[in-house]
């Protein structure tokens, strides 16, 4: 029999030099294609027309800097978009991780699409352009503004922004279909509303307001009505530990005239009684004039249903034991395209239904699509990637056409990525856990092995590059790991997601008892029964909630895990809560929470702990404390543990310089390589 041959080795930094692809958006009329690739630090967007992909912006330093909001400005022939922090480092001041002077905002821009120099609009977020082409509406700083926008020869000019000051803070704006009216969410602490501005008459009207939290609004096509999404308001004694039943979640069409509004479906008590949103940004689809598709999981999964727009019973269009991650509309408004697991649990797939409630299936294979972008005529185009084919625009037809903004590098080594096998094994509690086994191929008979954790929790690693851009980076991590001998055991534990509601919100998990630990140990237990492995060779390491994972496994078995790396993890949970809450440690729970969420936490265990460590954060970290770290490596120091550090000042939860995760990630697998191999 023929022995695998062995791959040559690479480098940490060849294995994170393939480009990221994400952000796919259609022109108005769909012959135009928008995107972003990130390439070793520089973020540009990237223009599809007439046949050919070419790059309309010119950011080529690793700054830090991303783009988001992009979209299409068809009367002025332009993108716009927004550059600065995003995601988790949306809010607070703009995040300047090489601590430039002057320091950088987050603005709003437009550019040529035959590209040029790009002209600030406004500073802020969430931008939306009219349907008109004519403004643009943004928020900064919980205030909604909008600005006129127009040609100027070959640039562009940007009226004064007009702003609209709410109690409270605006958030989520959408322009009606013609361009005269926007919604938004009016958030106001424990309530919110959605209001409806009228911009010309300087007028908004509230959608019939509640004790309740209202918002994802979304337009009928005629601009009549806004439908939006209701859940019951806050409670006193709501806490991270308290998870009480509420009353159902349910969607409400408010006349856009005049607010009024009345509900048109309510989830039932019980099951789906909480509403779980998509990846999506909206929530709501109107499918034709008068009917709402919406996600819910009622049936224990997050499956897609639609309702009449004047009231009455839900109608099931795709339903299963599956879940609809990404949803959007068909370019007719018909239909609607989703990514989802159905049929292959593991990946994501591309899936289109209408009101006749048949889903049918527009990609399949071995390989991930995602980001479903409706055409006309029937068409679409999507992400494609695979274990070793890097995210890449794909156009469908017979067979689907590559679209390729930016080369991959050369030194990506593609052809050396092992080809990651899908196993399962049962957790102490007979709940089936799913995982990606990474196997190296240099033909030895044992090898030291590493578990890796996602972060999330609500996440799922696939076998292959994610579309989240952390994830894909972790992911050529785990290649690089197997590259260099060691077998990898990715692990999607409890209360990840696309294994169903019971899988997501399973009980006594992190603050609640830290029951997905039994899922790691489970993971050490089927790496121990490997003929490959060598069992007394076994680290461990994860970023954010992986990093918690880590954290515990060394806390409480460092006779099992003889090593680890742990990226920005919460250490204790109950002085996490407290800081995350914006109080004062010690006042959020009762003291019988608070002692179950610092048992679950890696301090609580801290006396046993005697593996080397790996400890890493920003310290501009949005996501867990800063102080998580402090202490915990005060600690461990006070008791003789080896520990390694690598901090970056003015970086943030995950490393936004390019270079810099290229040095963490290059440290921190040299610690481990030390630690583990012989």
């Amino acid at each position: 029999m023929a022995l695998p041959t062995a791959a040559a080795t690479f480098s940490m930094r060849d294995v994170l030099s393939a480009p990221f692809v994400t952000g796919l958006v259609a022109s108005p009329s769909g012959d135009q294609l928008l995107w972003k690739v990130h390439l070793r630090g520089a973020r540009n967007l990237y223009l599809y027309a007439g046949g050919v992909a070419r790059k309309i912006t010119a950011y080529d330093l690793d700054d830090g800097q991303d783009l988001d909001d992009i979209a299409f400005v068809a009367a002025l022939d332009a993108a716009a978009y927004m550059r600065g922090g995003v995601d988790d480092n949306s809010g607070g001041e703009n995040i300047n991780p090489l601590l430039a002077v002057p320091a950088p905002v987050r603005g709003i821009y437009l550019v040529s699409l035959k590209g040029g120099n790009p002209v600030q609009v406004g500073v802020g977020r969430d931008a939306v352009v009219s349907p008109r082409g004519d403004a643009i509406a943004w928020i900064k700083e919980g205030t909604l503004q909008i600005a006129s926008i127009r040609r100027d020869g070959a640039t562009f000019k940007a009226g004064e922004p007009v702003a609209l000051s709410v109690h409270g803070q605006a958030s989520d704006p959408v322009w009606s279909p013609d361009g005269s009216r926007i919604a938004f969410t009016n958030q106001r602490n424990d309530h919110s509303y959605v209001g409806i501005f009228t911009p010309g008459d300087k007028n908004v009207v509230y959608a019939t307001p509640d004790f309740a939290y209202d918002g994802y609004a979304s337009w009928s096509p005629d601009g009549t009505r806004v439908a939006y999404l209701r859940q019951p308001g806050a409670r006193e004694d709501e806490s991270p530990y308290l998870d009480p039943i509420r009353a159902p979640w349910s969607i409400w069409v408010a006349d856009a005239a005049n607010g009024i509004a009345h509900q048109a479906w309510s989830a039932r008590r019980g099951m789906g009684a909480q509403f779980y949103p998509t990846d999506s940004r909206a929530q709501l689809w109107w499918l034709g004039n008068d009917k709402i598709a919406f996600p819910w999981e009622g049936s224990g999964w997050q499956n897609i249903y639609a309702v009449d727009a004047a009231g009455g019973s839900a109608t099931a269009l795709a339903s299963g034991p599956f879940e609809a991650e990404t949803v959007v509309r068909s370019f007719d408004g018909m239909s609607l395209l989703y990514a989802t697991n159905e049929g292959d649990s593991e990946r994501r797939h591309i899936w289109q239904v209408g009101l006749d409630a048949k889903p049918q299936a527009l990609t399949s294979g071995e390989e991930d699509q995602w980001n479903p972008v409706s055409l006309p005529a029937g068409r679409y185009a999507y992400v494609n990637a695979g274990y070793n084919t890097v995210p890449t625009v794909y156009l469908s037809g017979t067979p689907p056409v590559a679209i390729v903004g930016a080369a991959t590098p050369p030194e990506f080594p593609a052809g050396d990525l092992v080809k990651p096998q899908l196993v399962t094994f049962h957790a102490p509690d007979g709940l089936l856990i799913h995982a990606q086994l990474f196997v190296p191929t240099d033909g030895k008979a044992k090898h030291p092995a590493l578990i890796f954790d996602h972060g999330g929790p609500v996440r799922q690693m696939l076998p292959g590059f994610h579309y989240m851009e952390a994830y894909t980076n972790l992911y050529e991590s785990n290649q690089y790991f197997a590259n260099h001998g060691f077998v990898v055991l990715s692990i999607n534990y409890r209360s990840g997601i696309m294994y169903g509601h019971d899988f997501r919100e399973a009980k006594h998990v992190g603050l609640r008892g830290g029951a997905e630990y039994q899922d790691v140990l489970a993971g050490a237990s089927y790496l121990g029964r490997r003929s490959d492995v060598d069992k007394n060779r076994l680290g461990i390491y994860g970023l954010s909630y992986g990093g918690y994972l880590t954290a515990l496994a060394l806390a409480r078995n460092s006779d099992i895990f003889k090593a680890g790396v742990d990226y920005a993890g919460v250490h204790n949970w109950a002085t996490s809560i407290d800081l995350d809450e914006g109080q004062a440690v010690g006042s959020v729970g009762t003291p019988e929470q608070r002692k179950i969420a610092y048992d679950a936490s890696p301090i609580a265990s801290i006396a046993t702990w005697r593996s080397p460590v790996f400890l890493s954060q920003g310290d501009d970290d949005r996501n867990v404390e800063f102080s998580q770290g402090v202490d915990m490596a005060a600690r461990l120091r006070d008791n003789g543990v080896e520990v390694q550090t690598m901090v970056f000042p003015n970086e943030t939860h995950e490393n936004q310089v390019w270079a810099h995760m290229v040095t963490l990630y290059d440290a921190a697998a040299a610690f481990l390589i030390a630690k583990l191999k012989p």
